[in-house]
């Protein structure tokens, strides 16, 4: 069923880190036009939905999408302190800002359809990336882990130069298994650091 869920303003919780927010919208759309755990949520899970949008910066232990049928588009800081980090599921995911995770956090990806990283959506982690979805994948941000493992497991398509590293002088594999492109022919580059 669709049903739209709607937050205009800001989203806190009591005491930081402890209150959770579980959302299922079915096909409905979410949007969070204010931030999101100015007061740290506990952990911020989306059951389902067809587009979220969350306008501003986004704060929780740790945040979970189990499905999703249209786009998922952070355009604030995305940050979470929680050993869950960020594990989403859906179709597209647009990221056009910042990703910090703390904690041994992870981000995990499992797009069917595009997810596209912008230039100013650089993660730094403290856990591993895995993209591991049947969709595409188009980037100009950069990755940089604490010696955790980095890997795309379909197309990845350079939009501007790109930086991915584990760190220097430490164990952290980067992997890609499917093709990696330039957008333009002799223009992006990708530097690696494992």
């Amino acid at each position: 069923v669709a049903g739209d869920i709607s937050f205009s303003s800001t989203v806190d919780a009591t005491t930081a880190g402890v209150e959770t927010l579980t959302i299922t919208a079915g096909t409905g759309n979410i949007g969070f036009t204010g931030a999101v755990g100015s007061t740290r949520l506990g952990t911020l899970t989306i059951n389902s939905a067809g587009d979220v949008t969350a306008q501003a910066a986004v704060s929780a232990s740790s945040i979970l999408q189990s499905a999703g049928t249209g786009t998922t588009t952070f355009n604030g800081a995305v940050d979470t302190n929680g050993a869950g980090g960020i594990d989403l599921t859906g179709n597209a995911f647009t990221v056009n800002s910042s990703v910090t995770t703390t904690n041994a956090g992870a981000v995990t990806i499992t797009n069917s359809g595009l997810l596209s990283i912008a230039a100013a959506g650089d993660m730094n982690l403290a856990g591993a990336f895995t993209q591991n979805g049947a969709g595409a994948v188009s980037t100009t941000g950069d990755i940089t882990t604490t010696a955790d493992n980095i890997s795309f497991a379909t197309g990845v398509t350079l939009a501007g130069d790109v930086v991915l590293s584990t760190g220097v002088g430490v164990a952290g594999d980067i992997s890609f298994s499917s093709t990696v492109d330039a957008t333009t022919a002799g223009v992006e580059t990708l530097t690696i650091t494992a």
